[in-house]
């Protein structure tokens, strides 16, 4: 094997004492995560007594021994709940390169666990009840103080590696860009506890190189297994492009042989739009790029709300309903209501509601005025539309036509709030990068509506659309929501 390092000869007393320093970061390794889990245990013991404390200032009378008793007996049960999901959750695995806002996630997502499964134990074996506000309250503290805790500890491990202790020594597979990259960012980020041991080339020519600040080229890629076999060696970042494959795979087969941790650098794009993220698709990773909101808990209890709240809404607003239909009926001849094909989710077809607010069959009569059409692109709108009926004018202005939508977003076609259902013939006419519009529920109201709604041309209603997909967030859909109401109310942009 090419190797530019002669201390790593195999039997030299060089080698012999970096093999005993490797031993002894392990050992200290392991020694570091028992005395995170007993630091984490304690915070949660001293949670509960902090918490009781709290509970019971409340109470005039002195605090009942038998009752604190019972809720001290909590621990017993807590304390191994709390070790098994932090351990799950995965925080007791190398965080190095984590921020501190991923850490808390994983203490908080852990403790809420917890309490959940600790009203479930309590009811499951018939244990006397504890109360849930206390429950809430120790999670609440104890979240508080496992997040200061790890804080604080972050804190200390980057005060003690600056001084050149509690680093892992990183062997990068790969000398060009990116190499360069992944060398760059561990150099540049010295709290992370990562060290460069060195690199490895495609090219013979290579070796005994430097490469930056970050190290010696010690070899050829197909020297892998001797170098990690004959040095003390953490982590192997391997970072070459992904044509590779077949060398990429028999890199990782060596590395899980040695019981060495490996990362592969996956840069074969780089999104503009799309956010990336790593699934478990039963069992095989998948590298997920999406140009849309990802499925995560948000996503769930917006779909949970929309159908809950047109449920409710619904079953209180049937008598407006009938109102509204007898008024239509009363005006001009047809049905009630007006149904139209609409595109939906991920081109998905659905059968929209409306209240009929133009004479019946309104669309026939469309090609006699698509000259008037007072927008640009494959959208009619019509301020002064003669179609429409004397009752049909009133409910457009106060938006009353939309409320059967809400027999769509109880069926899930629909969201309160989203980007505006098209219909197919619009679609036909679509840009390239118009169609991503049609990546997310559509919506009764939405930035468009409480932008202007028909003063808006097509082409800026799209790119409020798409903003609204870039930046969505339940917050944002509460902001549109509270927009939404005075911009009915005042009818701005109605037609």
């Amino acid at each position: 094997m090419a190797v530019s390092q002669q201390p790593l000869k195999r039997g030299g007393l060089a080698q012999t004492s970096l093999f005993r320093r490797a031993d002894m970061l392990k050992e200290k390794a392991r020694m570091l995560r028992k005395t995170y889990v007993a630091l984490d245990l304690l915070v949660t013991a001293l949670s509960l007594v902090l918490a009781l404390l709290v509970r019971f200032s409340f109470d005039a009378a002195p605090p009942n021994f038998e009752l604190v008793k019972k809720y001290l007996a909590t621990l017993y049960f807590a304390l191994p709940l709390w070790y098994f999901l932090l351990r799950f959750n995965g925080l007791y695995e190398s965080r190095r390169t984590d921020n501190a806002l991923k850490v808390s996630w994983i203490a908080a997502k852990s403790v809420a666990e917890g309490i959940v499964l600790l009203i479930l134990l309590a009811y499951v074996m018939k244990v006397a009840p504890i109360s849930r506000s206390f429950l809430f309250l120790f999670g609440g503290i104890n979240v508080s103080l496992l997040v200061l805790e790890k804080a604080l500890l972050k804190k200390l491990l980057h005060a003690i590696r600056e001084k050149g202790y509690n680093f892992r020594r990183v062997l990068i597979v790969g000398s060009g860009v990116r190499a360069l990259s992944v060398a760059r960012k561990i150099l540049s980020h010295r709290e992370w506890g990562l060290q460069i041991f060195g690199f490895l080339s495609h090219s013979p020519a290579d070796v005994g190189k430097s490469i930056e600040d970050g190290g010696q080229v010690l070899g050829t890629l197909s020297d892998l297994q001797q170098v990690i076999s004959s040095s003390p060696i953490d982590e192997v970042h391997i970072a070459l492009p992904l044509l590779n494959l077949d060398t990429i795979t028999r890199m990782l087969e060596i590395c899980e042989e040695q019981g060495v941790r490996a990362r592969v650098m996956l840069d074969l794009y780089s999104p503009t739009i799309s956010k990336v993220h790593l699934e478990d698709f039963h069992g095989t990773p998948m590298l997920t790029f999406t140009a849309s909101p990802v499925e995560n808990w948000q996503m769930f209890l917006k779909a949970a709300l929309d159908r809950s709240t047109a449920l409710v809404m619904l079953s209180v607003l049937w008598p407006l309903f009938l109102i509204v239909a007898l008024l239509i009926k009363i005006d001009s001849a047809g049905p009630v209501f007006f149904v139209q094909e609409r595109v939906g989710l991920y081109k998905r077809r659905f059968r929209m509601y409306k209240f009929r607010t133009m004479v019946d069959r309104a669309e026939e009569l469309l090609p006699e005025l698509s000259g008037l059409n007072e927008l640009s692109g494959p959208v009619f709108k019509m301020k002064r539309d003669p179609r429409r009926t004397r009752v049909g004018r009133i409910l457009r202005m106060a938006s009353l036509d939309e409320l059967p939508q809400l027999l769509n977003v109880l069926r899930g076609e629909m969201s309160f709030i989203g980007p505006r259902p098209p219909i197919p013939s619009e679609i036909a006419q679509y840009k390239p990068w118009q169609y991503r519009r049609l990546s997310m529920k559509p919506g009764i109201s939405g930035l468009w509506q409480v932008s202007g709604r028909t003063e808006l041309d097509f082409d800026r209603w799209m790119e409020l659309d798409l903003f609204y997909i870039d930046h969505w967030s339940l917050k944002l859909d509460f902001m549109i929501l509270l927009k939404t109401l005075p911009a009915v109310l005042l009818g701005r942009g109605a037609s």
